[in-house]
């Protein structure tokens, strides 16, 4: 878990990875009090921030940079690498972006490398979507109303605008599915688990994958063509007629039951979707930074569905 500093003390951020998400990790960072930005890496940066910059995290440590929290905001295929450097070199706490890994065996790396509580300790993974307010309000209405039982069916599905990105940009991503999987499976596993993989069929721009969860189907479908981004969820109760509706793109959802709307979520905050994520995410690495949804069982649960084993969850 993040080191304790002095009381009142903010922690000490260094910033790996100057790309289109660490424009709203850097944000945030300068956003929340308890964070202070101390350094950021990368050896071709897309911004500047307010902070010493490096080419290397090597570079980073030698210069003197303490951090208390590491946070890669790096392409996929190097996240376990920068993970293992980091833990290898300094003391800091990890803040990974998602996916951890994309390979249960990469995971196993690290635990045998370093011990299965350093990885406990130490590393957590920013699962952003799990900690979007939707997510959170519909998973607290259906602890509220067991009755309901568990989900006979989930639905995710996410459309990005990115048929006609750069190619540097799409290998960061790898595909639709390593891309946006994680983002399905977090928010799924706030009302589902016991995952068997059914069937999956993925291109680098689309994706199904049908998953028997316990009591249940889970159903994730993503896509880069498509003319805006457009990101939704429904998860059904069929012992309880009850369908709760997410739309993650405006940040609302509603509860039907029997057809009719019974609760209704809306948004009145001024803050980007992504912004709100990730206020969540480091709010909760500050307040509960054992939060099963910062953890490494779930990145690897994540990473069992991204190379298609079964059973996991």
């Amino acid at each position: 878990m993040p080191p304790s500093p002095a009381p009142d003390a903010p922690l000490d951020v260094l910033l790996v990875g100057l790309g289109t998400i660490a424009r709203t990790h850097a944000a945030v960072i300068t956003r929340l009090d308890r964070l202070r930005l101390v350094g950021a890496v990368d050896p071709a940066p897309g911004f500047a921030v307010e902070a010493p910059a490096h080419r290397t995290l090597h570079e980073a440590l030698d210069a003197g940079t303490d951090p208390d929290v590491v946070v890669l905001a790096t392409p996929t295929d190097t996240h376990v690498g920068l993970v293992d450097e980091v833990l290898r070199t300094c003391d800091a706490t990890v803040l990974c972006e998602k996916p951890l890994a994309a390979t249960v065996d990469e995971i196993d790396g690290l635990e045998l490398r370093h011990g299965a509580v350093v990885l406990t300790e130490r590393v957590r993974v920013a699962h952003h979507f799990a900690f979007s307010p939707e997510v959170e309000w519909a998973r607290r209405t259906a602890e509220q109303h067991p009755e309901w039982g568990p989900p006979t069916r989930v639905l995710c599905v996410s459309h990005d605008p990115y048929g006609h990105i750069e190619d540097d940009r799409a290998a960061s991503l790898v595909s639709s599915w390593v891309d946006s999987g994680p983002n399905q499976l977090s928010v799924a596993a706030a009302f589902a688990g016991g995952w068997e993989v059914v069937s999956h069929v993925a291109e680098t721009g689309r994706s199904v994958s049908v998953l028997d969860h316990a009591g249940g189907r889970t159903t994730l479908v993503t896509n880069w063509l498509a003319g805006d981004s457009s990101k939704q969820s429904e998860i059904e109760y069929g012992a309880g007629g009850v369908r709760i509706r997410i739309d993650h793109t405006s940040m609302t959802a509603l509860v039907l039951r029997d057809g009719e709307v019974a609760e209704q979520l809306t948004y009145a905050g001024a803050d980007s979707r992504k912004v709100e994520h990730y206020l969540g995410v480091y709010r909760a690495l500050l307040d509960d930074p054992d939060d099963h949804r910062l953890g490494v069982p779930l990145a690897r649960t994540i990473a069992s569905l991204l190379e298609g084993r079964a059973p996991i969850g």
